[in-house]
This record gives C-alpha cells, structure tokens and sequence, in this order.
C-alpha cells in the first residue's frame, strides 16, 4: 500500500481536519505527526528533574522529548512513497532532513503567506513540489496555487436566529470588525461575533455588546457550526495575505451568503454578486435589502465539487 507521511502543526485543528481527508480520500496508509506536540510530564518527579536540568545543565527534557518523539513516528518506516509538510519552520532541521530522505516524493504546503512568516524562505530549496493558497507567493515563487477547501456541507435549518455571523481570532482586523458591525447594530442587521484571543492578549478596544471576547479555541472541525443559525458569514482578509481565506470556501459547502472585504474573490468561477457582497471600505458601507432577505443562490454542482475537501486532498497527492 502507498504510505504518506503528513507533518504538520496542531493549527486550530487544520491538521486534523486534513488528515482525516488524507486517510479518507487517499488509499493510502497515512502516518500523521503533530509538529507542535508538547511533551506532557509522566508525574511530578520528572517535573523537578527537568527543573534541575535546566537550572544548572542548560537543559530542557520537554524538548528532548518532544524530538525524540518526533524522530521515532517519522522512523515508524523505513521509507514513504510521499512526504506532505506544512509549516516546514516548526519542525527541526535534522528531522525534517530525515523525513525528506525517507520519502521518494516531497511536498511543502504553506498556509500563509511568506510576508506573514518570513521564516518560511528557508525551505525553498529542500522539496519536490510547494503548493500555497496565496497568489502573490505564487507568482513570485513560482509555487503551485491551490486554493482552500471546504469540508462541512449544508444543513438543513428551519429558521435563522442570526443575518450574519462572524468568528475571528484578534489582530489588527478589529477595527474593520468593529465598524461593520457598528454598521450592523444601526441597521438592524442581527449579527453576532466571537473574538479568540489568548488571556495574556487582552482585547484593548471597545467591543460592540454582540461582539464576544472567547479565550479557548474552537476547533477547526467544529468552527462551521457556529454559522449554522446564521444567513450569511462575515469574511475578513488579512491585509498581508492575497487569496480567500476558509470562509468563502464554508459558506459555499453551507450554501450561505458572504460579505466579504477581499475584493481577489471576483475572480473566482463561484463568484455571484446575489450570494457575496463586497465591502470596499469598512468606513463607506452600504449593503441592500435585497441582498440581506433574498434567497442564496446555488451554484452548479461541478463548481462546488471542485472546492470540496476530496479533491483538494486529490490535487496535493497527484
């Protein structure tokens, strides 16, 4: 049987999510590792131990651990048909090197852009074939465009509690957050926003009252169901990133509409102007009735199929 090793780090879940895609759609023995696996103390006295270690040795055990850890799944095998890493920058050198040497085929994914992480660069030269989803990378690297995917498909929901949801971590997006759904509440517009950040991050502007601040992390497999009672999701682009982020692509699967400031989305085959709105600028905002109360439209079947997670999995393992 064909055997692939899939490295990547535990991000909101992605990892799991795509490895469970892998195992699905693939045919192939999948060998999955957590690149950001933190080692977990077997009890108190190794706690102390590692204390010791680092105080007087310059030691540290969890991180020993952890690439001990590391290099015994990757050596689960003496060889791989196909290598899949994402994030190849939180993995260690030396384990990268042998992951790369026991696999016949290599394949980095980046799921952001090199502006986003620049460390990134480093790894331009070690595999086979680099897929990402930004279209600047792209054509400045020369890397394979592939976009994201979806994986949730439609539900069926009576009625709608919500016109529009939104589900964001914390960063510089805020403000633009923040006026839209200022826009939102003076319109009558019901909309509804969980914010993650961590507690050592604390939120330093004033937030709408339907605008939550979460301090846990919703999985990624979980995060669709958070738009199910809603019309239509609220995407915001990240300002050093070209390309759609997930939402466009879950609520396409969910068959919901879109508002949306990232204007690259035109230029996409499922693009309708009756299911997505465009906001140009989050200080100028002006969205009809008419695309608040009407209907989603569907899009044809083979547009929808060529975004859905099977044949993501399909492009990246060809």
């Amino acid at each position: 049987m064909t055997r692939i090793l899939f490295i990547a780090p535990d991000y909101y879940g992605f990892n799991e999510v795509v490895y469970n895609g892998l195992t699905k759609y693939s045919n192939c023995e999948v060998v999955n590792v957590n690149s950001t696996l933190p080692y977990k103390y077997k009890n108190f006295k190794e706690r102390v131990h590692n204390f010791l270690l680092k105080v007087f040795n310059k030691q540290n055990l969890k991180i020993k651990k952890k690439i001990e850890h590391l290099r015994n799944t990757i050596h689960q095998y003496d060889s791989y048909d196909l290598l899949i890493v994402n994030r190849p920058d939180t993995v260690g050198d030396e384990e990268l090197a042998l992951a790369i040497r026991l696999a016949k085929r290599s394949v980095c994914l980046f799921w952001d852009s090199m502006d986003k992480i620049p460390s990134q660069k480093k790894y331009l030269t070690q595999f086979d074939r680099y897929f990402s989803f930004d279209s600047q990378d792209c054509n400045h690297y020369g890397f394979e465009e592939v976009t994201n995917f979806y994986f949730a498909e439609k539900h069926k929901i009576s009625d709608h509690t919500w016109d529009v949801a939104l589900l964001m971590t914390y960063d510089n997006r805020i403000h633009s957050a923040i006026k839209i759904f200022e826009y939102f509440n003076h319109n009558n517009i019901k909309a509804k926003a969980k914010i993650f950040t961590y507690k050592s991050n604390p939120i330093q502007e004033k937030l709408p009252e339907n605008m939550e601040v979460i301090h846990d992390i919703i999985p990624f497999r979980d995060s669709y169901t958070y738009y199910l009672d809603s019309k239509i999701i609220l995407d915001l682009a990240h300002p050093n990133q070209t390309g759609l982020s997930f939402r466009p692509f879950e609520a396409m699967g969910l068959e919901k509409k879109l508002i949306t400031t990232n204007h690259s989305i035109q230029n996409f085959d499922f693009f309708n102007a009756a299911n997505i709105h465009i906001i140009d600028n989050p200080n100028f905002i002006s969205i009809s009735n008419d695309f608040l109360e009407s209907p989603y439209h569907p899009i044809l079947a083979n547009i929808q199929d060529k975004y859905y997670l099977k044949n993501w999995i399909k492009a990246i393992i060809s």
